[in-house]
């Protein structure tokens, strides 16, 4: 898979930021439940845990709105490649959030040197919505966590690519990142599309 960075979205929450490690942090500061990462085998994740759902609606709103001031980490690699995509033109993140203001603050606080005019934020409020989006920008990959999104994007001529979670590995057809080291490795950093304008709008 050689992909031309130019032609590159990604999704945010368990693509760039490590979120739901954080849910599972705040879950256990604030209300003091037990869960293991490794048994959120369902993007519903209401299936697999035991939790009240009041409890769980109130971690993700302070995550959702409370985006750049909380312990929101991104993920392995994400700050760098990023940072080496921007070469290529600028950044689309689509994100099936009802609100962007907080994600656009969250990249101003993990990656200060990349101007606003270098990050695009699109908040669909719901993950079909994300087709449109990527369909109106000339996206062909899409980096996500849910595989109902990938199957969507496929068949509509987007190619999928999978952020490895533990509820996204049941048995699928789609390629596999575990990190953004391994998601570069699948990029070629040499191709310039004719409609590739590097983005200059980054500071010293």
């Amino acid at each position: 898979m050689n992909i031309d960075p130019s032609e590159f979205a990604f999704d945010f929450d368990g693509v760039v930021a490590d979120t739901f490690r954080l849910f599972v942090h705040l879950a256990k500061s604030l209300y003091n439940y037990d869960i293991n990462y490794d048994d959120i085998t369902d993007y519903e994740f209401m299936n697999v845990i035991n939790m009240e759902k009041q409890h769980a609606w109130d971690i993700i709103d302070i995550i959702t709105h409370e985006t750049p001031d909380i312990d929101l980490r991104p993920n392995k690699g994400a700050v760098d490649v990023l940072t080496r995509m921007v070469g290529h033109g600028p950044l689309l993140c689509v994100t099936a959030r009802p609100i962007k203001e907080p994600i656009e603050l969250w990249f101003e606080k993990y990656l200060p040197h990349i101007e606003p005019p270098c990050l695009k934020v699109e908040a669909t409020g719901v993950n079909t919505g994300k087709l449109e989006v990527l369909k109106r920008s000339g996206i062909r990959f899409f980096v996500d966590d849910r595989l109902d999104t990938c199957q969507l994007l496929e068949e509509a001529g987007i190619t999928p690519i999978v952020y490895s979670q533990p509820w996204n590995r049941k048995p699928h057809p789609y390629q596999v990142v575990n990190d953004w080291e391994e998601l570069s490795l699948l990029m070629d950093w040499d191709k310039k599309s004719p409609q590739a304008v590097p983005c200059a709008g980054t500071k010293a």
